[in-house]
């Protein structure tokens, strides 16, 4: 692991290369088959700088970020107010976003651990898309259980995903 490694909480000046290794994560991720009009609208209005902008001055959310010698490689973000899965807690992590490139190398489970460290004690949780196995098996290792269902809605679609919490 390079020597140069440094985690810290995002700040302005962050905001666009947060929004660029977003849409790269998430096309990634989900854009198997390719782009399609409801992907590319979603990722290009979803992930702006001025929207991670506005979450990094919110206190409600905490944004932390992992760069390699002062390159962004990833990223969470942590809603300390969510009310989607009550049962859970107001605690989600909302994102867990590595750069493609550095996966394999323990830097989400050393931002999982970063974002423990900030959630301290409270309970949390987060939903994977339930044919994110590679992300599922990851949480799991990290001692998530599956806890139910949700739904992730874009495009006129519903996309399953397993809520998770920690054990």
């Amino acid at each position: 692991m390079n020597h140069s490694l440094v985690s810290r909480p995002a700040t302005a000046a962050d905001a666009q290369n947060l929004a660029a290794l977003a849409i790269q994560v998430w096309l990634h991720t989900y854009a198997t088959s390719g782009i399609r009009q409801d992907i590319s609208a979603y990722v290009l209005s979803a992930f702006t700088p001025d929207k991670f902008t506005t979450l990094i001055n919110d206190p409600r959310y905490q944004l932390l970020i992992t760069e390699i010698n002062q390159h962004l490689v990833a990223y969470a973000q942590i809603d300390f107010a969510s009310e989607d899965q009550p049962e859970f807690g107001s605690v989600e992590l909302q994102t867990l976003y590595v750069q493609e490139a550095f996966t394999g190398q323990g830097l989400g489970s050393k931002l999982l651990a970063y974002c423990e460290e900030i959630i301290a004690d409270r309970t949390y949780w987060l939903s994977s898309n339930s044919n994110n196995h590679r992300a599922i098996a990851f949480y799991a290792r990290q001692g998530f259980v599956q806890h139910g269902v949700t739904y992730f809605e874009f495009g006129g679609n519903q996309y399953e995903n397993k809520v998770l919490v920690k054990a």
